[in-house]
């Protein structure tokens, strides 16, 4: 009587195993969500919805979006970092989230060692502009006036702590120079003042400044990619006016919590690489000023820590805190 007993023991084990091998095998199995922590329209929106018609395309299941926006999209990415690993859950990071880890006091998650970052989507250079009629008419001479007339140059930020702020402190460090900061609430705002002639500089992404440098209201001086850009490439970049340390590139990815299955990470990040070869996910990236960029999720986990190393040294030395 004992042998029957245990083979049915056996059997029982493997049923009760069964079901959980199988949803390994088959995710994804059910819609799969993305967070984007921004709000509708925005920026990271319209990145991430070309791309997620794609990703459903190539992983047969829905891909939803999810805008939680607020608080420098650490409302967003909390959720994601909070969410169930179990591959139905990716969040939109990016940049700004190594920037505010140094920058907030009390960050609800570690955006290094709380998600497994699954794969890049691409990045976007800064361009640092003078108004037209300013009388600057080089990155030499910007640096030259400075260097003439302390604390007298003026230069708008979309806010303490922003991309464009913090560009422009690596830049009065390497270049020992001192410029006023002026802060704005929001991008737009500050743009607005150089082009009107109140402020003289401002740091800013191609896609918000390219108009203006079209019709002649902005000058560009210099960008922050490695390489020259395309769209002009008369504009010299950072490194070969001597500045490396000023290479900076916002990018922009997809990340799962932590413990996410590395088959799944594997998978969204070979389904990322293809979608982002498909001509529609091209041409709104163009749009928004971001270049594809190809990653393994461990070479994105490198440039999450190494670029939260690098804001956090910053703002530290600068004692900035937006809290």
């Amino acid at each position: 009587m004992k042998k029957p007993w245990l083979l049915l023991a056996v059997v029982c084990c493997l049923l009760g195993a069964f079901p959980a091998h199988a949803q390994d095998e088959v995710w994804p199995s059910k819609p799969i969500r993305v967070i984007v922590p921004t709000p509708p329209g925005g920026a990271y929106d319209r990145t991430m919805r070309p791309l997620a018609q794609e990703l459903a395309s190539l992983l047969k299941q829905p891909v939803v979006i999810d805008n939680k926006p607020g608080a420098g999209n650490i409302i967003g990415a909390q959720a994601g970092a909070t969410a169930a690993p179990d591959g139905y859950t990716l969040t939109m990071t990016g940049m700004v989230n190594t920037i505010a880890q140094g920058l907030y006091d009390n960050v609800p998650f570690n955006i290094v060692n709380d998600f497994a970052h699954v794969a890049m989507i691409g990045g976007g250079a800064q361009w640092l502009v003078v108004n037209s009629q300013s009388g600057i008419e080089s990155f030499a001479d910007l640096i030259a006036r400075a260097k003439r007339e302390p604390g007298a140059i003026n230069y708008a930020s979309s806010g303490a702590g922003s991309t464009g702020h913090l560009v422009m402190e690596l830049l009065q460090k390497a270049t020992h120079t001192s410029f006023v900061h002026i802060p704005y609430k929001g991008g737009a705002a500050a743009l607005m003042d150089v082009l009107g002639g109140q402020v003289a500089v401002t740091v800013i992404p191609l896609s918000g400044s390219m108009p203006y440098i079209q019709s002649g209201k902005l000058k560009v001086l210099a960008v922050s990619s490695p390489k020259r850009s395309p769209e002009l490439p008369q504009v010299p970049t950072f490194e070969e006016l001597g500045y490396k340390q000023l290479t900076v590139i916002s990018w922009v990815g997809l990340s799962a919590p932590k413990k996410t299955r590395p088959e799944v990470v594997r998978k969204v990040n070979e389904a990322v690489r293809e979608a982002m070869t498909r001509p529609e996910v091209q041409k709104k990236l163009d749009a928004e000023g971001i270049t594809p960029m190809t990653m393994t999720s461990d070479e994105f986990t490198r440039v999450v820590k190494s670029d939260t190393e690098r804001w956090g040294a910053l703002t530290r030395s600068l004692q900035l805190k937006a809290n």
